[in-house]
């Protein structure tokens, strides 16, 4: 057979595909692969019309074929890719689909599934540049905006998650999961003026379909921080009513439940949602803790144990479990959560490009007081009486530059030192429940706090990460060494106020002093105790979690 014979054979099967009629096409096409197995044009028409007839797997091996002939098709990329990414081969996906980017520009269709690849696959970097770019070359595509929007909001990087949902919303005003996604993003927001309108438009989904458990679900999250403990519950209760297998739903009730101090009941909903079948370490977790509420510490530590087990990372577990052990042995809890062996004081080197550490610390505490992102104390934060900072590295002064590169330096050194004690303790037989989660690669947000007279961080974890720390840029002249009340300290190990409290040999106090980076496990309690005085009390905080 001639080429102009295949040429004949595949222009034929390629009419054939345009009337609908696969099967011919298909023997058409094995016809001219017999003769031109080299060809791409056959490979390529091969798999239409398998993918006419259902046929996955051919359709699959044949784009393969095209690809590996011509591996600079983006057309051929993109329908492999797909195929990819509806077999959950999400890391394959990705691969063939940003080959499609690269070769197909233009094509909104290979930027959204790239996105969306990724998005499944944990990347929401660059799940979020994909949508980006889909939403760019298409911008009347609301679910490119609404997937961008979920993309960031998975960074935790809710500005730029905000705007694309504001931008899904602009597109399509009377959708009621698109109000609600907005409402879900200002949720994790610390102002009154952005939890109020993300209120107000989770109650305009919810006038759009009153069935929508995730708006109700939002609604309760709102108006919780909001301060509104009644309308909290309400919204919650009908949250529940509308998804009662939803874990994320099941947890709103039972902590707005501990939090208007009706214990008991909050037990009880974590109780039934599990009896049920809604199995989650997060639930069981939360069992546990609501036990604690409830005055019940054995039950409790049997429960916490078992979510411990189930989600060995969990803070949240640790902590909690920490204050149950603690009411029947305070120093075994003490040694367990490792308060004195993993809470570290580091004296971080001046910058250079400053005469000193003090002309370090002048500029940093004026950056901090003039930040970008300053906000007097956020809803929903620990934050009395006190300025909060967003994130500190936004804004790129040569002091907060200079702080990072030093901050940098220090944690590096500190997660070796923490691998070199893992690697000890396991060859000893011993399991650390700080050290047995070191990561491999981790994220860190950063922040700043200015307090004056008055001023306090109260007790709280930090429950999305493994290390967390504070260094001191500023003190007022209260806090001293002699100081019997610890003024202006922090302080480790005490836990909220209505779960049992330890006894004092359970705890520690530790004086600040400028200059000095404390690293301590982010399920550790801690507070900072307010002082009398002249002077501020100025702290940059940061959060390490694993990637």
């Amino acid at each position: 057979m001639s080429g102009a014979d295949v040429t004949a054979l595949l222009r034929r099967a390629w009419l054939a595909l345009q009337q609908g009629q696969p099967a011919p096409a298909r023997a058409d096409c094995e016809t001219a692969l017999r003769h031109a197995q080299d060809s791409f044009d056959a490979w390529r028409l091969y798999a239409m019309s398998l993918q006419a007839l259902g046929d996955a797997a051919g359709c699959r091996a044949a784009l393969q074929r095209a690809l590996a002939l011509r591996p600079d098709d983006g057309a051929t990329a993109l329908d492999l890719g797909t195929m990819q990414l509806h077999a959950g081969e999400h890391g394959a996906a990705m691969a063939s689909l940003h080959l499609a980017m690269q070769r197909l520009p233009q094509e909104p269709r290979a930027a959204f599934r790239y996105g969306t690849a990724a998005f499944l696959a944990g990347d929401h970097a660059q799940a979020a540049q994909g949508f980006e770019v889909a939403a760019r070359l298409k911008p009347d595509w609301t679910e490119a905006w609404n997937n961008l929007a979920a993309a960031h909001g998975k960074q935790q990087d809710y500005v730029a998650a905000i705007a694309a949902a504001r931008n899904a919303l602009g597109l399509r005003p009377n959708d009621a999961s698109t109000h609600q996604a907005l409402a879900a993003l200002q949720s994790n927001l610390f102002d009154r003026e952005s939890l109020q309108e993300g209120l107000q438009h989770a109650l305009h989904a919810l006038r759009l379909d009153p069935s929508l458990a995730e708006a109700h679900r939002n609604a309760a999250i709102l108006a919780r921080k909001l301060g509104d403990a009644a309308g909290a519950e309400a919204y919650a209760r009908r949250a529940l009513e509308l998804a009662p297998g939803d874990v994320e739903t099941v947890n709103t009730l039972g902590e707005q439940l501990q939090l208007n101090r009706k214990t008991d009941e909050a037990v009880r909903v974590y109780a039934h949602a599990l009896d049920a079948g809604v199995e989650s370490p997060l639930l069981r977790r939360q069992h546990g803790i609501a036990l604690l509420h409830d005055d019940r510490a054995d039950a409790a530590r049997t429960t916490l144990a078992h979510a411990l087990r189930q989600a060995p990372d969990d803070q949240r577990a640790i902590a909690h479990l920490g204050v149950a052990m603690a009411q029947d042995d305070a120093a075994r809890a003490t040694q367990w959560l490792g308060l004195h062996r993993h809470v570290h004081a580091i004296a971080l080197p001046t910058p250079e490009g400053f005469a000193d550490a003090d002309a370090f610390h002048v500029a940093l505490a004026d950056d901090i007081r003039r930040h970008s992102q300053q906000r007097w104390e956020p809803a929903g934060l620990a934050a009395r009486n006190a300025y909060l900072s967003g994130d500190l590295l936004a804004d790129r002064t040569p002091a907060i530059v200079g702080f990072e590169q030093r901050l940098r330096e220090a944690i590096d050194a500190f997660l070796a030192r923490c691998r070199e004690a893992r690697a000890g303790d396991a060859a000893s037989g011993e399991e650390d429940v700080f050290l047995r989660n070191v990561p491999a690669r981790y994220r860190m947000h950063v922040w700043a706090t200015q307090a004056a007279e008055r001023g306090f961080i109260d007790t709280h974890i930090h429950e999305d990460s493994w290390l967390s720390g504070a260094y001191y840029v500023e003190l007022p002249p209260a806090i001293g060494d002699d100081d019997a009340t610890h003024a202006g300290w922090i302080e480790f190990g005490r836990p909220f106020a209505n779960l049992p409290s330890p006894p004092d040999t359970a705890l520690r106090r530790v004086r600040p002093q400028v200059g000095t980076l404390l690293l301590f496990p982010s399920y550790l309690f801690h507070r900072t105790l307010p002082y009398a005085g002249e002077g501020e009390r100025i702290s940059i905080s940061f959060d390490l979690a694993a990637v």
